[in-house]
């Protein structure tokens, strides 16, 4: 995996962080009934993560766009590993009452995906309740993790040929 993939990852996982926050905070302004005082305080913070947001979002843009014109195949790499995570979820049977949606969110992950790749947009987010299993598994993504493996895993073969010999969803770690 290529040191840029990495960053442009671990950016894009600050600035889901940072959003969940401001939600977070939003949620309890509007809902926790906060005294005056927790009240300016949730402001402030939601201030701050604004800010925190933005300058995320604009240093993503920015790499981004530096690596469209000098590598571009980093974000190549990027995006297929998690299009190859979202295809397993697609092709999984559906064996609860969430499945069918768990399938929509990520086909409609799938197009953000692509749209990133085409350089219409800059940032994906990842739904956390319906993509559980594919968020927690990208939140392991780092310079060890071999990307090669599990876009060609798809295929059902590993990167070094052999047959994947997997029952289960990678995602169904209570099977």
């Amino acid at each position: 995996m290529q040191p840029e993939t990495v960053r442009i990852e671990m950016l894009r996982q600050q600035i889901e962080d940072l959003r969940e926050q401001s939600g977070d905070r939003a949620n309890y302004i509007d809902y926790g009934k906060p005294n005056p005082a927790q009240l300016r305080e949730a402001q402030e913070t939601l201030k701050k993560l604004d800010v925190e947001i933005k300058a995320g979002q604009t240093e993503l843009k920015q790499l981004l766009d530096s690596l469209r014109t000098q590598k571009p195949q980093v974000i190549e790499e990027w995006v297929k590993y998690h299009i190859s995570l979202l295809e397993k979820v697609i092709a999984e049977p559906a064996t609860d009452r969430d499945a069918g949606t768990r399938k929509y969110v990520a086909k409609e992950t799938i197009k953000e995906w692509n749209n990133l790749l085409s350089g219409e947009s800059d940032y994906v987010n990842i739904n956390g309740h319906f993509l559980k299993a594919y968020k927690d598994h990208i939140r392991s993504f780092n310079e060890n993790s071999q990307i090669n493996e599990q876009i060609s895993s798809k295929s059902g073969q590993t990167a070094s040929g052999k047959a994947n010999v997997k029952d289960k969803a990678w995602w169904q770690i209570w099977k």
